[in-house]
């Protein structure tokens, strides 16, 4: 059978190119912003409760370790998390961010983290979606299941589970599809820059909370 010369070299392309690119998105895990959210309101309260007792001098003393510990949120649960978009990830840690092309990527590994393999070099995720529970993963639905009268439900149901797709299934997902759709690989080039803002903020806090603690 003649292949039509048009097409004798596209192989696979046409497929290829019908998938659209990824929307960019971050993945975090679930409970990273509700913590950072917590422990902010957490040293707001604290501060406002000195304040209103009048206790100036205790809320002098506890103000460079308020603003350590929401510094730390900041930096720890509410940064961190892991960018995909049409070119590449972008891994969001607390002072150092990565930018990985898929032409870099090796491997990717999503297990007890996002582990990334690119350059030879392994770029670990803080922040990416953790390994759901078993409620998560519909395992609770099964126990409900199996309690109820054989009666209840056809024999088919009684095993049955939804199908839970998490954040990590879209990353390894958004991974494949840019690998099928053939986008551009920001030629390849693996780039490392600090988060110079975080950095200083941090950087102050530290030396203020020393500071108060020697002169105390």
């Amino acid at each position: 059978m003649q292949v039509p010369k048009g097409n004798q070299d596209q192989g696979l392309r046409p497929a290829a190119r019908s998938v659209a690119a990824p929307s960019p998105r971050p993945f975090r895990a679930a409970s990273a912003l509700p913590v950072a959210a917590a422990l902010w309101l957490l040293a707001a309260c604290l501060l406002a409760w000195l304040l209103v007792a009048g206790e100036s001098r205790a809320t002098m003393a506890a103000a460079p370790w308020v603003v350590l510990v929401a510094w730390s949120a900041y930096i720890v649960q509410w940064r961190p998390c892991l960018r995909v978009d049409g070119s590449g990830f972008e891994v969001v840690n607390g002072l150092r961010d990565h930018r990985i092309p898929f032409a870099a990527v090796e491997d990717v590994e999503i297990r007890q983290s996002v582990v990334i393999r690119a350059g030879g070099k392994k770029y670990v995720s803080w922040g990416a979606p953790t390994t759901p529970s078993a409620v998560a993963s519909g395992l609770n639905h099964v126990s409900n299941l199996r309690n109820l009268p054989f009666n209840a439900l056809p024999d088919n149901q009684r095993l049955s589970q939804p199908q839970v797709v998490g954040g990590r299934d879209e990353i390894a997902n958004a991974w494949q599809v840019a690998r099928a759709g053939d986008f551009p690989s920001s030629e390849g080039r693996i780039t490392s820059t600090w988060n110079w803002p975080g950095v200083a903020v941090g950087v102050v806090s530290v030396v203020w909370a020393i500071a108060a603690m020697l002169l105390s």
